[in-house]
């Protein structure tokens, strides 16, 4: 059965865009956290000797807590360890995404860029130094998110780790010139003595119209980002990036509510001037503790009272980020019984409480995050208490969700092709297992079910969204459902791709009776053909049948309606689970290569490479063996066999094609194109088979 899917709206825009910040992490497993309750008052304190290395070791007695100045007695303690040192910075280029679940998640990180004041020259250091860092210091267990405050909070910033989509952000970082800074920071400059000038500190030239109306905006994006921040586990970094910003005091209220919001969700902010060495001869030390003064620049007010640093003029932003994420783990957590007073069951009537943290070892210094005002945790629950989660809610934070929601089993598969029907597109295929769902029997023996199908695609920040929704129902006579059972769905929809980029693709699954929910996400790398450039489609891969073993398959054409529903297998092309020993089949398309349209043949070799955890387990052979495309000669196919080496060891393999034409100009001579499949223990798989 098949049903053709229609662009549609699911939610408001703006209830969507707050579920992304704030949907439930199902399945996290996280440290004691953090608690400010009527009966006890928690907060998290990085120690550091001079050399700025976490230090281990210290009991409760080493340390003094004070609220509001009064001595307070250390009732809980504990330490969260360091996890063992990472094996080194990722190989530069190395950006195939590994597959991360909730439980894998150690590190969380959001950086965000302020880039209504950033002037030009520090928004392109920005720009480098966070390519530096993705690229080279981003390790597979990152969760990180990178956030525009002049774009606001986007769908595709949203947390994920994988490189591809964060350096496409990157990409779209502009220098936004009704900001509050110009082309660069201004150096006032005053005549000295003799006619020469002596630089003063560089202030950026700001628009103040009696409230800093984009300072005000920043810090309502920070808010927003720890509020979603808040359900992930242990402590969490943000880094903030910015020109210098002056405090004014309209704005210590939103500072108090940022500092108490910190407090309760376990954040600490890092606060970065990319300035560089536009200031050093003033200001020698790159990173300012413990500044409390009634003055201070926002930076600084930030990164103390949430127990962050503040990296003034940063030369290494890279190392600044990492540094941030690297001071998650290897701190200690006190609670104390705040006594009677502390609290206000009236949130607007409740007073503001400052935590002081002291070791009594002088040579060691101390960070901590314990700002709050006086409204326990459980108030607050009560008053922002969502109502029930109804069917548009569920589909919302599932869609919204980084991490895969595991009610239903589901895989996605997205590639890119384009074929003279349907132009430019991406083509998903969800599988999920039909063993999950709510089938009933109809009178006549038949089987009925009813499902959700949603699917999101992004290219782009600045690119609106492609929304599809569906309600599909299902209904199979008992032969098919009992295949169905073993085999599970396929779901499929086809998403324009008019405009080259990373395309987010997010599909959502969900079963009416139960309201057990699947979700799965992938990134897909759409090449420019809008000129008639050089490109390659995605790679399909499946198991070989028999007819394909006597020759070469032509890629899948994605001819399928959008929507429709049909049985799958594990070696199709949408699940692409195989075991050693089994012959694997592979094609893809080779669009616009030179000579194409005349009587001259193109001069085209292509290559596969097998790789397994970024290394490279086999290398094919060049080939030249292209079939130009009937009634198309800016087309042709390409494909091949591999057969998989019966004592290949079981894990997630890629497989990628990579094309050459010789006759184009050096540099745009070569595409390549990529898909991963896995390799499952054959004894596993029959146990499984078995079961069904």
């Amino acid at each position: 059965m098949s049903a053709a899917l229609r662009s549609s709206s699911l939610l408001p825009a703006a209830a969507l865009l707050a579920w992304c910040w704030q949907a439930p992490q199902t399945g996290l497993a996280a440290p004691p956290a953090l608690r400010i309750t009527a009966a006890e008052v928690q907060v998290d304190a990085v120690v550091t000797d001079s050399s700025g290395r976490h230090v281990p070791g210290l009991s409760k007695e080493d340390f003094r807590i004070l609220q509001d100045g009064q001595p307070q007695k250390i009732a809980w303690f504990s330490y969260v360890p360091e996890p063992p040192p990472a094996a080194g910075d990722s190989p530069p280029g190395s950006l195939e995404p590994a597959a991360i679940t909730a439980g894998q998640v150690q590190r969380t990180v959001a950086i965000v860029v302020d880039d209504t004041a950033l002037c030009l020259e520090s928004l392109v250091r920005t720009r480098d130094g966070l390519r530096k860092y993705i690229e080279r210091a981003m390790q597979p267990g990152d969760l990180v998110a990178l956030v525009r405050t002049g774009g606001g909070l986007a769908i595709l910033e949203q947390f994920t780790n994988d490189k591809r989509i964060l350096l496409e952000a990157v990409d779209l970082l502009k220098w936004q010139y009704f900001g509050r800074v110009g082309i660069a920071a201004i150096d006032g400059a005053e005549p000295g003595a003799g006619g020469r000038e002596h630089p003063r500190q560089a202030q950026p030239e700001a628009l103040d119209y009696g409230y800093s109306l984009a300072a005000l905006g920043t810090l309502g994006t920070l808010d927003e980002l720890i509020l979603g921040m808040k359900r992930f586990p242990g402590r969490k970094s943000i880094v903030f990036l910015a020109d210098p910003l002056l405090v004014k005091p309209a704005l210590n209220d939103s500072l108090d509510h940022i500092a108490d919001l910190a407090s309760r969700s376990a954040v600490s902010i890092y606060t970065v001037d990319p300035g560089g060495l536009r200031n050093v001869a003033r200001q020698q030390a790159d990173k300012i503790q413990d500044l409390s003064s009634a003055g201070q620049e926002t930076l600084d007010n930030l990164a103390t009272r949430t127990g962050g640093l503040c990296y003034r003029n940063a030369i290494d932003i890279a190392g600044a980020i990492r540094e941030a994420a690297g001071d998650q783990s290897g701190y200690y957590v006190l609670g104390y019984s705040p006594g009677e007073g502390a609290f206000d069951k009236n949130p607007g009537s409740a007073g503001f409480h400052r935590v002081t943290v002291r070791v009594n070892r002088p040579e060691l210094n101390v960070r901590w995050n314990g700002e709050f005002a006086g409204v326990p945790d459980e108030a607050l629950r009560a008053e922002t208490a969502p109502a029930n989660r109804t069917r548009e809610r569920q589909l919302a934070e599932a869609l919204a969700s980084p991490f895969a929601a595991t009610g239903l089993k589901a895989r996605l598969t997205s590639w890119f092709m384009d074929a003279k029907e349907s132009g430019p597109v991406v083509h998903s295929v969800l599988h999920f297992d039909a063993r999950e769902l709510t089938f009933v029997q109809e009178p006549g023996g038949a089987w009925s079910a009813k499902v959700d199908f949603v699917a999101l695609a992004y290219c782009g920040v600045n690119q609106n969204g492609t929304q599809y929704q569906r309600v599909v129902p299902i209904l199979l006579p008992d032969d098919v459902y009992r295949r169905a059972l073993k085999e599970g769905f396929v779901l499929s929809v086809d998403t324009p791709a008019l405009d080259p980029g990373a395309f987010l693709i997010r599909a959502v699954v969900r079963d009416w009776a139960s309201q057990r929910i699947g979700s799965a996400t992938q990134v897909v790398t759409v090449p420019d053909v809008r000129k008639g450039q050089f490109a390659m489609s995605g790679v399909v891969v499946k198991l070989a049948s028999n007819d394909l073993l006597k020759k070469l398959a032509k890629p899948e054409s994605g001819t399928s309606q959008d929507g429709g529903i049909e049985e799958s297998s594990e070696g199709g092309p949408a699940v692409r689970r195989f075991r050693p020993g089994q012959i694997v089949s592979y094609g893809f398309a080779i669009l616009n290569p030179m000579l194409a349209g005349t009587p001259k043949r193109p001069q085209l070799t292509a290559q596969v490479r097998l790789y397994c955890n970024g290394k490279v387990v086999l290398k094919g052979g060049e080939f030249h063996d292209v079939i130009p495309e009937e009634g198309d000669p800016t087309r042709y196919v390409a494909g091949g066999i591999l057969r998989l080496d019966p004592a290949l060891v079981p894990g997630e393999y890629i497989l990628e094609a990579t094309v050459t034409d010789t006759l184009a100009p050096r540099g745009t001579a070569q595409v390549s194109q990529w898909m991963d499949f896995e390799v499952v223990d054959p004894a596993a798989g029959a146990t499984e088979a078995a079961a069904r």
